[in-house]
């Protein structure tokens, strides 16, 4: 083959490759992808039931229906559908979305127990937090908790906002105290809040660490506990810039239907 032959084959595979390479790459992108949602009953079957999850993939878009399905209402009714134990995502017993990246995972239908004892989900449903010197602590605060005074991993709920000292929550962030994440009933959670401080324009950070630890049992030495009507305060405090002291309270609620009165 003579050497212009051999060029000009080699420019028709290189401008072939300039017209067909946007094309595959444009394909790559449209690669479809698969996701699960799951759905399970927290509660007896003879509280109410859970549908419309599968534990097969579909594609991304795909629309799903969950149904909570009461079989109790007077005196078990549907609370809300929760996600991953984490996260509340609705109040309403029918729900639908889409599969994708960011609905994919476990959806729990949650009903109200006969004894709030029994109840393995806890909400905050106030957190105040107050500086000794009076000034006010407008930024926000991220809380943190992990399953044991060992454990490296933290898990840290949404950022809430801070106005004059107290923090409105919308009470869908949520800590769980049941086994299906591999834990005991009883697991200690210890608990951190990263509180960010603004002040013109600077902005202060402080790690607060609270040192009782709370269980979901009969407490110990430095252990503490819900009340009789489900709730737990606890309270730690960090020092600020000027020698002070800034003080945080949060108080988790375990979740029955009164909580979302309003919502439901």
């Amino acid at each position: 083959m003579k050497k212009s032959e051999r060029t000009k084959k080699g420019l028709k595979v290189l401008f072939s490759a300039l017209i067909f390479a946007p094309m595959i790459f444009l394909a790559s992108c449209g690669i479809t992808q698969y996701y699960t949602i799951t759905t399970i009953s927290s509660s007896e079957a003879t509280i109410g039931q859970a549908s419309g999850g599968s534990d097969v993939a579909k594609a991304e878009g795909t629309a799903v229906t969950l149904t909570a399905t009461e079989l109790a209402p007077e005196t078990n009714p549907f609370i809300c559908w929760i996600k991953d134990n984490s996260k509340i995502v609705s109040f309403e017993r029918v729900y639908s979305t889409t599969y994708s990246a960011e609905t994919e995972g476990n959806y729990t239908a949650l009903f109200e127990k006969s004894r709030l004892s029994a109840m393995r989900y806890a909400t905050i449903t106030d957190i105040t937090v107050t500086d000794q010197n009076g000034a006010n602590i407008n930024g926000n605060i991220q809380i943190q908790y992990a399953y044991s005074t060992s454990s490296s991993v933290w898990h840290s709920l949404e950022n809430l906002a801070l106005e004059n000292g107290s923090a409105e929550t919308d009470k869908t962030n949520l800590v769980y105290f049941g086994s299906a994440s591999g834990q005991s009933t009883q697991s200690v959670f210890i608990f951190n809040a990263i509180l960010e401080q603004a002040a013109g324009q600077s902005t202060t950070t402080y790690t607060v660490a609270f040192n009782n630890r709370l269980i979901d049992a009969t407490p110990g030495e430095n252990q503490v506990t819900f009340n009789e009507n489900g709730q737990c305060t606890l309270t730690a405090s960090a020092s600020n810039n000027s020698g002070g002291t800034i003080t945080i309270s949060i108080t988790l609620s375990k979740i029955n239907s009164a909580l979302y009165q309003t919502e439901a």
